[in-house]
């Protein structure tokens, strides 16, 4: 089981919420991860979580450079993998950033050509932008697609294990993220099933909920978690990451 933590950064320098400095920005993140690190974690992943209202698809110029920045200046006591989100959907933002810091991944939480209606509108994936833009890298990245990503809801109709193929075998995923509907909230055991009867082994992640009490139903299903709220203080998604929360989860995981 691969386990990674979520590193929120506070609102970046282009968004409407900024009120801190980028070495103030980086030493906050720097402090989540070390925790997360020295809690036992195997990677983590960055994201502008505090950059909201978020933007659809294209942050800013500002933004994407400040982000940059805040990646380029973390570091980290052992190898891990790292991997990097822009929210709210801009993938090719995430790809340059990852890129530009040598990361290992990218999270996308609309990647195929499927409206999700979400409170930044309607987003609609752009799988064959983000393919033509990977393949021009000079590094190779790995995409991980969330399936009816959290605070969002597919058009009527729409099936999880429909999606899920089409992420796996025409989108270009090369691991699909299952989560519930909103940040800490626990995904549905019966979509996490229909989706496991698809991805192969080891390209299934889990990206919210998952804490102490429910754990156990999930180390058997999935091959790599996601876990941000329940490795906070208090479990509060806004406050900073706590070591010793990271170690009694990972403990029970592993």
């Amino acid at each position: 089981m691969i386990v990674y933590g979520v590193v929120h950064l506070k609102p970046l320098p282009g968004s409407s919420g900024n009120y801190l400095s980028l070495d103030e920005i980086i030493e906050s993140a720097q402090e989540d991860v070390n925790n997360l690190i020295f809690g036992g974690i195997d990677g983590i992943i960055i994201e502008n979580f505090g950059d909201t209202p978020f933007v659809k698809d294209d942050i800013s110029k500002r933004t994407l450079a400040s982000f940059t920045t805040v990646v380029e200046n973390l570091e980290y006591d052992r190898d891990i993998k790292v991997g990097i989100n822009v929210l709210r959907n801009d993938g090719i933002a995430a790809l340059s950033i990852a890129e530009a810091t040598k990361a290992d991944f990218v999270r996308i939480n609309v990647l195929n050509n499927v409206m999700m209606y979400t409170d930044q509108g309607i987003i609609e994936g752009k799988a064959h932008e983000i393919a033509q833009f990977k393949n021009s890298l000079n590094k190779e990245i790995e995409i991980y697609a969330d399936v009816f990503v959290k605070h969002a809801v597919p058009p009527e109709g729409s099936k999880i294990e429909n999606h899920t193929e089409e992420l796996i075998h025409r989108a270009g995923a090369d691991v699909v993220i299952v989560t519930g509907d909103g940040t800490g909230h626990e995904i549905n055991i019966e979509d996490l099933n229909k989706v496991r009867d698809i991805v192969p082994q080891g390209k299934l992640a889990i990206g919210s909920g998952v804490n102490e009490e429910n754990i156990e139903q999930y180390v058997d299903l999935a091959d790599i978690l996601i876990i941000g709220t329940s490795f906070k203080v208090d479990h509060d998604v806004s406050k900073r990451v706590d070591q010793r929360s990271v170690e009694q989860l990972i403990k029970k995981i592993k």
